[in-house]
């Protein structure tokens, strides 16, 4: 009998996923393919952009920039892994797994044009990983900037689930990841991270990114891009059926705060004290006011008109938006990153005197021969600079203003 429930709840969830495919179909194809899109080539905008080239600066998924420090920190790992192990994703194969993960930092104000980028990798002393391994398996990431020069940094990591009893590794493909929220504490010219506390709760499923809430707390908001459904027919069709969402942590307790959401992504916190979550299937960016509780209340929401991965916030209170122009050559590019390049576009979203949003093309490599279609974008105020890093490209990208 249980059996048959399963099976009868499987259908209905299938037939509601192609009713909800059916009507976002249209939207859908035009974010994806960039119907009725223009693609500007690079030397159409006022920037000169260089790929950049390191052994440790691989499938940098994102990024955050330490104001006080002058720190670029990046979550990078191995390009032809990530096709094996991105949970979120559908992407089960332990033994394909990069062993190699690491927060790697840039002296962003040592970089000088055309000079080589000399990233430090940072030590986890002490970090216990799966299983005693000392290993981080990495996504999204933020940080803080604390009043005594000290930097707090939330890592997402999607660590295999293994027997509590014997330590073997579980068939992932059943059970999905252990995924936990790492705290860690830095400075500057950061050498290492001390690890502070690990978040670990049913309610992180499919964890994309993380908004810290700041000051004295070390509470934080977080999309889970596949819901809590970390395999099965629930977690695949999750963009279509909407079950994303965005969860608060406090302490040791995470509760669901926003429901119904299709792939939110790379959320993050504006100097409003607003909490900005976009959409990769809907193209929109929504905007929620915090509640004393943790709760989020839908205060406004932007149509950027593209498919988009995270939002980074500059000193200037603009957000820089990673979008994608042409989906089917990013998720190509994604498949074989040695071999093809894919379109880029980045977005910048600014706050109007009125109160209101205004949507810019702040940069764009339409024919895809330097930027490395960017899930992350930071744009450094202080020199103008504007970073490009990708979960799946073997190199991170620098624009420098003309």
């Amino acid at each position: 009998m249980a059996g048959f429930i399963l099976r009868v709840a499987a259908a209905l969830v299938a037939v509601l996923g192609a009713l909800l495919y059916q009507i976002q179909f249209p939207r859908m194809v035009k974010l994806g393919l960039g119907i009725g899109r223009t693609l500007e080539p690079l030397n159409s905008f006022p920037y000169t952009c260089r790929r950049v080239y390191h052994d440790r600066l691989k499938a940098c998924e994102d990024m955050w920039l330490s104001e006080s420090t002058r720190q670029l920190f990046l979550a990078c790992s191995d390009p032809l892994s990530r096709a094996q192990w991105m949970p979120n994703m559908g992407h089960f194969n332990v033994s394909g797994m990069n062993l190699d993960d690491s927060i790697v930092v840039i002296d962003v104000d040592d970089l000088k044009a055309g000079s080589d980028v000399e990233p430090r990798i940072l030590k986890r002393p002490g970090f216990s990983g799966t299983n005693g391994d000392g290993r981080i398996h990495l996504v999204g990431m933020t940080g803080v900037d604390d009043g005594d020069g000290s930097i707090r940094l939330w890592i997402i990591n999607l660590k295999p689930s293994v027997d509590p009893a014997t330590g073997e590794v579980l068939d992932q493909h059943k059970v999905g990841p252990n995924s936990t929220v790492e705290l860690f504490r830095t400075g500057s010219r950061a050498e290492q991270l001390d690890h502070v506390t690990t978040f670990a709760h049913p309610q992180i499923g499919s964890p994309n990114r993380i908004a810290a809430v700041g000051g004295d707390s070390d509470n934080f908001y977080y999309t889970n891009d596949h819901g809590v459904a970390k395999v099965g027919l629930k977690h695949h069709l999750s963009p279509l059926i909407g079950s994303g969402d965005v969860s608060f942590c406090n302490g040791s307790e995470c509760r669901r705060v926003v429901a119904g959401q299709h792939f939110p992504n790379g959320l993050a916190k504006g100097q409003d004290g607003l909490i900005y979550v976009p959409s990769s299937l809907h193209g929109t960016v929504d905007v929620y006011q915090r509640q004393p509780n943790g709760d989020l209340v839908l205060k406004d929401s932007i149509d950027a008109g593209y498919s988009l991965d995270n939002l980074s916030l500059d000193r200037d209170g603009n957000f820089w938006v990673a979008a994608f122009p042409d989906s089917m050559k990013f998720f190509a590019a994604n498949s074989d990153p040695y071999n093809k390049d894919t379109p880029t576009t980045a977005l910048k979203i600014s706050k109007k005197a009125d109160g209101g949003y205004e949507v810019t093309k702040a940069l764009e490599d339409g024919l895809g021969e330097v930027l490395p279609g960017a899930t992350t974008v930071v744009h450094d105020v202080e020199t103008g600079r504007v970073f490009f890093s990708s979960v799946f490209a073997p190199y991170i990208a620098v624009c420098e203003p003309n």
